[in-house]
């Protein structure tokens, strides 16, 4: 048997008593129907990912070396990149998924993949609840692409790297009193088929809402555009096949103002009363069903005051639930989709479960109303 040295079993001491990190990184770009994964771009890519290999002594996507893949999408094809990491020191952290991203930043660069990067997926054991290493990822991701980005909670190991619009929050979602409320939609909606229609008319021009909260009353809307001067024959045309008057503003008092200017397909989603939701928490965003954004009702007071600081026993949930207008007449009486409804929220972490009683999250009034969007549908909608 071969005996090791005092010096190689202080070193392995040393390892075994730090906790590795593993990171899986997917990188998927747009599709072209023009790309080809062609030997010279083979043999280019190859080169390249030597540079940013870093062995793991793990197989498949965690191996460390970079693999690009390609996927038939339609009439184009799709490239897809992974890397793996296993990162023994905390500080080397950042470093290591910087390298990463820099591998998928450079394929976009030299044209190694099919276009412009589309999504990024992360797998890290239990990412939605640690959150140093979704900030670790953050300034990793900060420090290549010079831009801030938030997370996408899909399950509990994989997360989606993307950016998020706020909105307002849950709480004001819930009791629709805040700036978007579902009485403006019919004038979004018939406001977006006349522009859909009329692409051309209005091809260098861009339209806002602007919303203006009223005490004790529905928000007042007002429709408003940019472009390199005011038109009055735009403004006209928005009358008479809308009924609204378009008010001309600079693009300059926009950004200026930019909070108080909202994107009209912003606007209608913001102002859905039906489907799921998204809601970021902290820094992850996570999505809720229909039925699960209906359970959160039960957890208000007569007032719509979120009962913060008050436990809940399932009986009594279940009472509530009988009455609640917001819950589907087909289950008011379903013990089994409470349970199911208490179980997914629990997991989300919008209730808190102790014993026998059921609480709202600690910082539920901190939720915000928000829309996540990939990486690729955030650049083509705001460049």
């Amino acid at each position: 048997m071969t005996m090791l040295t005092d010096t190689v079993k202080s070193r392995v001491k040393a390892l075994s008593t730090r906790a590795p990190a593993v990171f899986g990184l997917t990188a998927l770009y747009e599709p072209s129907a023009h790309f080809t994964f062609s030997r010279k771009v083979r043999k280019d890519f190859d080169e390249l990912a030597r540079q940013y290999t870093r062995w793991t002594l793990l197989l498949g996507k965690y191996g460390g070396r970079p693999a690009m893949q390609t996927d038939i999408q339609g009439i184009g094809v799709a490239s897809r990149l992974e890397i793996g990491r296993l990162v023994l020191r905390e500080r080397d952290q950042q470093p290591q998924l910087a390298s990463a991203f820099g591998m998928f930043r450079a394929c976009q660069d030299h044209s190694l993949a099919s276009g412009p990067i589309d999504r990024i997926l992360t797998y890290v054991p239990r990412a939605d609840e640690n959150a140093p290493r979704r900030e670790t990822l953050r300034r990793a991701f900060h420090s290549t692409f010079g831009k801030e980005c938030a997370f996408l909670a899909i399950d509990r190991d994989q997360l989606e790297i993307g950016h998020c619009v706020a909105y307002q929050s849950l709480v004001q979602f819930l009791r629709e009193d805040g700036l978007y409320h579902s009485a403006h939609r019919g004038r979004i909606e018939k406001l977006q088929r006349h522009l859909q229609q009329e692409v051309g008319r209005y091809e260098n021009l861009r339209f806002f809402v602007r919303p203006t909260a009223v005490h004790g009353r529905i928000p007042e809307l007002a429709i408003c555009y940019t472009g390199m001067e005011a038109n009055q024959m735009a403004e006209a045309y928005v009358q008479e096949y809308t009924g609204e008057m378009a008010l001309f503003v600079t693009g300059e008092h926009v950004e200026a103002e930019r909070e108080r200017y909202v994107e009209l397909e912003d606007y209608e989603r913001a102002s859905r009363r039906f489907g799921g939701l998204c809601v970021l928490q902290h820094d992850v965003v996570r999505h809720l069903s229909s039925a699960q954004v209906s359970t959160l009702y039960l957890f208000f007071d007569e007032q719509g005051q979120p009962e913060v600081d008050r436990s809940f026993a399932w009986q009594e949930l279940f009472e509530r639930q009988r009455h609640c207008e917001h819950i589907s007449l087909g289950t008011r009486n379903s013990g089994t989709s409470l349970s199911v409804a208490l179980q997914a929220l629990e997991r989300k972490r919008f209730i808190a479960v102790d014993g026998d009683e059921v609480r709202l999250a600690p910082g539920f009034e901190q939720f915000q109303q928000v829309s996540f969007y990939q990486l690729g549908e955030f650049r083509r909608r705001h460049g």
